[in-house]
């Protein structure tokens, strides 16, 4: 005999698989992407996938590469986001050391330059965005009033002169700082980069938590120089600041961002779309915007007020080596150095 309890048995589980098939349904018009991007950047590329995938939603985490990469692996055993859009390559390559990306191959793939995808896997396992390289920022009204003149290399950031002017990027939160650290390794040999930086950390007044603040400290005034990356800087003096922009004499150490689908990602479908869509011309044509070097062959519009010479500035960099080197030159920077963090 078929019994109440039964029924209600049966009713609950009726409701319950309901309940899994709806939130199934709803996470396949879900996606949760990550992203180091500036803000303003990944909002314009989010607004034109929509624009072709009008019915999925896009839940967003933004944040320095560092706390971006931090909390993916603190999410290893439980995955979260289904799209890391807009990261450092050895970022990326940390997460492909531990298993969690998804390789795949944009549609596209083949007007990808070969140095913006990940080029020891077939399919990829991340492929690449945009590129940037070090620059310093020089707030020019200031140094007129402090009677210090614009630096023309890394060297120069040594003179006396410039002491308690010049804001960094602390490299265990951004990118930025740690692509500065590479570029110096490269370009002076490690002993050499520490001692470097020995000098270096005598003449900053701090150490901040974002990579572009540096430049918009040095456009407002809080700071006189600071080391960064191009765009921000560009983006001041197009927006009226006292600014210029230095590729330092040296050279400069580049990096990548990039675009990878998390392993275990929840909405693998859209997730594909996205990284189709980064690789796009459209895509392209935006992250041209904003950065001066971008992956896709044939799009290459000049940015107003970007400082020429950046491309032949470039060092050859080994994001690979850097990945694998990454925890142990934190630490000893953050060692010989932290002691000038801004709050976070």
């Amino acid at each position: 005999m078929f019994s109440f309890k039964s029924s209600s048995r049966l009713r609950v589980l009726a409701c319950t698989a309901a309940l899994i098939a709806g939130l199934s349904a709803a996470r396949a018009g879900e996606l949760t992407v990550y992203s180091a991007l500036a803000k303003e950047h990944f909002a314009e590329l989010i607004a034109a996938f929509q624009a072709k995938y009008p019915d999925i939603k896009v839940n967003q985490l933004i944040d320095s590469n560092g706390p971006v990469i931090a909390r993916l692996l603190a999410e290893k055993a439980n995955p979260r986001a289904d799209v890391l859009l807009g990261a450092s390559v050895p970022g990326l390559v940390m997460l492909e050391k531990q298993g969690m990306l998804m390789p795949y191959a944009p549609a596209e793939l083949s007007e990808i330059k070969e140095r913006f995808r990940d080029t020891r896997s077939d399919p990829p396992n991340w492929v690449g965005t945009d590129a940037w390289a070090s620059a310093l920022c020089f707030n020019t009204a200031e140094g007129e009033a402090k009677g210090v003149a614009e630096p023309t290399g890394w060297k120069d950031l040594l003179k006396p002169e410039y002491k308690g002017m010049i804001v960094m990027p602390n490299p265990n939160s951004s990118a930025t700082g740690l692509l500065a650290i590479a570029g110096w390794i490269k370009l002076f040999g490690e002993e050499e980069a520490w001692k470097y930086m020995d000098g270096l950390h005598e003449n900053v007044a701090q150490y901040v938590h974002s990579g572009s603040k540096p430049c918009r400290m040095a456009a407002t005034g809080e700071a006189v120089i600071g080391i960064a990356y191009a765009a921000p800087g560009v983006k001041a003096i197009n927006d009226g600041a006292p600014l210029s922009v230095v590729i330092p004499s040296e050279g400069v150490g580049s990096e990548v961002e990039g675009v990878a689908i998390l392993a275990g990602a929840h909405n693998v479908d859209d997730a594909r779309k996205l990284a189709d869509f980064a690789a796009s011309r459209e895509a392209n044509e935006i992250h041209n915007k904003y950065y001066a070097l971008v992956a896709r062959k044939g799009v290459s519009n000049p940015v107003p007020n970007y400082p020429t010479g950046e491309e032949a500035a470039l060092v050859e960099m080994d994001f690979y080596w850097v990945a694998e080197n990454r925890d142990r030159i934190l630490a000893e920077w953050q060692k010989r150095y932290g002691s000038k963090d801004a709050p976070k």
